[in-house]
Order: C-alpha cells, then sequence, then structure tokens
C-alpha cells in the first residue's frame, strides 16, 4: 500500500488556512489544542491521570514514541483523542511530534492501514506544516538565499529537521490553496524580508569569537 503524500500535504496547506496561520514559525501545539475532540497532555499529565509513573508510559510506548502519542477512546459516545507529548525534548523535535500527531488526526488514521503507510503520510503533513512550501518560495522571490541557516529562522526548525524537508517528495496541492497560503504569510514575508535587509547591512558576526566566551564553563 501506497501513502497518499498528496493528501497529506493538501491537508496541511488547508490546517494552515483553516486555523489562520499567518506568520511562522508554525505553532502546532496551538493548532492541536484547537482541533475538537482533542486533549493534549504532556506525559507527565498523561501518566499521573492513567496513574502510572512518567518512566513506565514512555517504557510502555516502546521506541517509536519517546516523543508523542495518541490514544484514541471513546467517551459518551464520541470518538475523543488523547495526545500525550514529551515536553523535555528539545524544542525542535517536540515540534515535530506534535505536528505529526496532528497529521494522524487530520488525515483520519483509525490503524486500518499498515503503521508504516499512516506514518509516512502523518511526516510528510507535519514537514509541510512546519515548512509551508508557499512561504519557502516568496522568501525565495524576494532573492533571499535559502540556506539552511535563513531556512532554520524562517521555520524554527533545525537542521535534522530540515534535512527530511529538502528530501521530501514534490507533490500536486491546489493552486488556490497556493494563493491563499501566500497571502496569509506576506506580511510576515515582508517584515523577514526588512529584517534580514538591516542585518545584512550591519553584520559584524565576522568580529564574534566564541573562544574566550566558553574559557572555563565547567568551573564551579
Amino acid at each position: 500500500m501506497t501513502p497518499n503524500l498528496e493528501r497529506a500535504a493538501t491537508a496541511a496547506a488547508e490546517t494552515l488556512i483553516k486555523y489562520n496561520v499567518t506568520s511562522a514559525p508554525v505553532a502546532p501545539l496551538r493548532i492541536l489544542k484547537a482541533v475538537p475532540g482533542v486533549i493534549v497532555l504532556s506525559y507527565t499529565e498523561l501518566a499521573s491521570g492513567l496513574g502510572m509513573e512518567r518512566r513506565e508510559l514512555l517504557d510502555q510506548y516502546g521506541d517509536t514514541n519517546k516523543d508523542a502519542v495518541t490514544l484514541v477512546k471513546e467517551v459518551g459516545g464520541m470518538l475523543r483523542y488523547f495526545v500525550g507529548y514529551n515536553m523535555l525534548l528539545p524544542d525542535y523535535l517536540m515540534q515535530r511530534a506534535i505536528a505529526r500527531e496532528l497529521g494522524h488526526i487530520v488525515l483520519g488514521h483509525d490503524g486500518s492501514r499498515p503503521l508504516e503507510v499512516r506514518l509516512a503520510e502523518a511526516m510528510f503533513f507535519a514537514r509541510h506544516l512546519l515548512c509551508p512550501r508557499p512561504l519557502i518560495r516568496a522568501i525565495q522571490e524576494t532573492g533571499i538565499p535559502i540556506t539552511v541557516e535563513t531556512l532554520g529562522l524562517i521555520t524554527g526548525c533545525y537542521e535534522r529537521c530540515l534535512v527530511g524537508m529538502q528530501k521530501s517528495h514534490g507533490v500536486h496541492v491546489a493552486p488556490e490553496l497556493n494563493s491563499m497560503l501566500r497571502e496569509q504569510f506576506a506580511a510576515y514575508v515582508q517584515n523577514f524580508v526588512d529584517c534580514q535587509t538591516i542585518l545584512t547591512a550591519n553584520d559584524d558576526s565576522a568580529l564574534v569569537n566564541f573562544g574566550s566566551y566558553m574559557d572555563n564553563y565547567e568551573e564551579v
């Protein structure tokens, strides 16, 4: 069974539009908390609610869900999603994990298809949510070089997250969705360009030397 990556990318664009995301870095936790029927808890809160130790909860999920997990329960005749996330992770890993779990929910994954197919779709959704291609295209058209560092500034992602985005397959997303996203991010793009112009004009990074700054760092 082949993952439907085009559907995942389209769903990410529709989610950004639906929740009126107008700037980056995208905050998937804010979106997730706004989705009806979803309850979001840290692993500490989730473990406490289940009467377990946090470490016991992490061990129960094995190696694949140390960052985040979604539990589906029927409450009062309706499905509820309980999303637990590891708030002790570095921010970029936590955001990627939350975006992935959001993808599972938005895409309606119910366990009827193979895990690897669902995971591929959810990760593709996360990449398009955190690194919206219309935003990157808009920045490119300003003439600012898109380096990994610049992309990190735009998206709030770090290099290890960006590698997956750079290797993502190109997929078709309806032109009207791309146009709507371009419009949503227009003010952010202009502000970013203005700031980059100022920073470039006053760039004194060549004068920075962190050697002495780190001297004796571990001394008490």
